[in-house]
């Protein structure tokens, strides 16, 4: 159970804040998760969720990267709500299953090389706030600066929402997969 009231219904909240449920449950077919907490605090909520967009959007990290980078700090952080939801979507952006249960299985077989320097470097940020030199000049030399920026920027977006989520006890989503 969540330590507090999960914000499900856009009438526990202030109606000048209406749009912003709206926007969220949107772009996420519902309010669950982060948002369900995060709404309990509507600007930081609407800040998360710009950011959430920007991330999703404009950046030059494709899709798979995207959910591997979820997944990963997902994975380093134990979190439960995050795994059962990027899980399937790393299903949709063309990520294998054996890919999948690598990442929840803490190995790498089966992963490309790209793959695994993903995975490391995230899970790197996410558990030991710095990342060693060889991974960080692959990634950079195989993407460059500007992929390397957006993707630390998932990674630590991702820290922000396994926090929000671990702090609060969010339970992992019914429809998704289990960690």
């Amino acid at each position: 159970m969540p330590r507090v009231e999960q914000i499900t219904d856009k009438a526990q909240i202030p109606a000048e804040w209406y749009p912003l449920y709206d926007r969220i449950a949107a772009a996420r077919g519902r309010v669950a998760g982060p948002y369900s907490i995060l709404l309990h605090a509507p600007a930081v909520a609407d800040r998360v969720d710009q950011l959430s967009q920007v991330l999703r959007s404009d950046t030059e990290v494709d899709a798979q990267g995207f959910v591997l980078a979820a997944l990963a700090v997902a994975r380093a952080k134990d979190c439960l709500f995050v795994w059962s939801v990027q899980a399937p979507n790393a299903r949709r952006a063309g990520l294998a299953d054996d890919a999948i249960a690598a990442i929840r299985n803490r190995q790498t077989t089966g992963l490309t090389d790209d793959q695994k320097d993903i995975i490391s470097y995230c899970q790197q940020l996410a558990s030991a706030n710095r990342v060693d030199a060889a991974t960080f000049d692959r990634l950079k030399a195989r993407h460059g600066a500007r992929w390397l920026v957006e993707l630390t920027t998932i990674a630590g977006h991702f820290g922000l929402i396994c926090g929000v989520n671990n702090a609060f006890e969010v339970p992992p989503s019914p429809q998704g997969d289990q960690l």
